[in-house]
């Protein structure tokens, strides 16, 4: 059922160059009371989303291929979900499942056993990723009662304390705020444009995961480590799938060595590489599984599911929080799981139309040295050459800005800034998805004319 204040939003359509005056005068009270810790990434102040349309306060309408950070995986507001929501409104709000269980926490549970890969029975549910890829490490601790954690260079986990401290990125997410957590090994990821080791995929029998192997079992790491964490495909890092074998190999090498894998599903979750869960692509079933972003989207929701008997390790009551799985979220979340499960054989379209386009872009155009991705969840990576592979981060940025313009929005990531990432809703049509692809290529022709590229 839609809400009354429902409006159909159409687009994109621009009526006032952005940022427009209402957004700029926001902007200028954002400066005042909010700390500068916080940057904005797009000069639009909005006030109003439904499906794939975002509306600003100067009334400019954009077609959102971010989705909040990959959260808005069906859409902004699916009428299902806020009526769940509201529904559960109307019981109770809050009362902390510590205090006493509620019917939302513990059904969304029972569904998670049911959706997510292998045996993985338990869960917990906290305010966000963040939190949840904490509490993972904190029961990998208690469970294998040793200190080292193991992630990659060019992951993201989030920015709590812990979280940066796994994060490789040093800006900017880590820079000032040393001394981060002790006992955290970074290895390198399977990048295979820009592969670590100089070398090419498949010829190189993935040496990248036996030089992880060498690091694992070599001192200080030896027969220390508690857990590895990693992205099935690396997120904010550029968007890089590995190759086939490499989670199969990365399974073995914690197998061998008595080691949790957690897998960080945060963004990769909840259908947006074609797949329930990114893991999927490999066949691989990971000891703990944390969730976020997708699972509630948008409700602020994170969790772990695991194995029993690792999810039994940590003692009574020392886990959870006020807020964490909050009932309205809750209920939210198994909203979106129904709405993710009806979107999911749409990604087939949205991956073959985007790998048709992008590669059509890498063969016309110098500066698009490297396409790639699964499912919704593509990547093109900009450089000044396709031979030199000189990263261009200001082009990727400039156009970002040119699209958003045209009415689109998108992100970049990438360990230089230089990848454009591609998150569309899993529930666009072909049509919506054409128009916003031809707003890139023409952001990408008219900023590489501008550079003389």
């Amino acid at each position: 059922m839609a809400s009354k204040k429902s409006v159909k939003l159409k687009g994109p359509k621009i009526v006032v160059e952005p940022p427009g005056p209402k957004t700029r005068a926001m902007l200028k009270r954002k400066e005042r009371s909010v700390t500068d810790g916080i940057k904005i990434g797009l000069p639009a102040a909005l006030e109003y989303a439904e499906g794939p349309f975002m509306r600003d306060v100067d009334g400019n309408v954009y077609l959102d291929f971010t989705v909040g950070i990959g959260v808005h995986n069906c859409g902004h507001r699916p009428a299902e979900m806020v009526k769940a929501c509201k529904d559960q409104l109307d019981k109770f709000i809050h009362i902390c499942f510590m205090v006493s269980p509620y019917e939302s926490y513990i059904k969304l549970a029972e569904e998670m056993t049911r959706i997510c890969p292998g045996k993985l029975t338990k869960s917990i549910f906290l305010n966000s990723g963040s939190e949840a890829v904490e509490n993972a490490l904190k029961i990998a601790r208690s469970y294998t009662k040793k200190k080292w954690v193991v992630s990659y260079r060019s992951s993201f986990h989030g920015r709590t304390f812990m979280d940066i401290s796994l994060t490789g990125k040093e800006k900017p997410y880590r820079e000032g705020f040393h001394p981060l957590m002790p006992y955290v090994q970074h290895v390198d990821f399977a990048y295979c444009y820009r592969c670590p080791l100089n070398l090419e995929h498949p010829s190189c029998g993935l040496a990248c995961v036996e030089s992880i192997r060498t690091a694992i079992e070599t001192s200080p790491l030896a027969d220390d480590v508690c857990a590895f964490v990693g992205e099935p495909v690396q997120g904010e890092g550029g968007f890089i799938p590995p190759p086939p074998g490499y989670w199969e190999k990365i399974r073995e090498i914690c197998d061998d060595n008595g080691i949790v894998l957690i897998d960080d599903e945060v963004q990769t979750g909840f259908g947006r590489t074609g797949k329930m869960f990114g893991i999927q692509n490999w066949n691989v079933v990971p000891d703990l599984l944390v969730s976020g972003k997708g699972l509630s989207l948008g409700m602020p929701l994170g969790g772990v599911t695991g194995k029993e008997e690792i999810m039994a390790s940590p003692g009574p009551a020392s886990l959870g929080g006020t807020f964490g799985g909050n009932p309205v979220c809750c209920a939210g979340a198994l909203e979106s799981i129904k709405l993710t499960k009806k979107a999911l054989p749409n990604t087939k379209m949205i991956h073959k139309v985007e790998k048709k386009r992008l590669n059509e872009w890498k063969k016309e155009f110098e500066i698009v040295g490297d396409v790639r991705g699964l499912g919704a969840m593509m990547g093109i990576e900009l450089v000044k050459t396709k031979a030199g592979k000189e990263p261009i981060p200001e082009i990727a940025r400039n156009i970002q800005l040119n699209c958003h313009k045209k009415g689109l929005y998108i992100l970049t990531a990438g360990s230089f800034g230089n990848v454009i990432r591609l998150h569309p809703p899993l529930v666009i049509q072909q049509d919506l998805l054409e128009k916003g692809l031809g707003i890139i290529e023409s952001a990408i022709a008219e900023e590489s004319k501008k550079a003389g590229l």
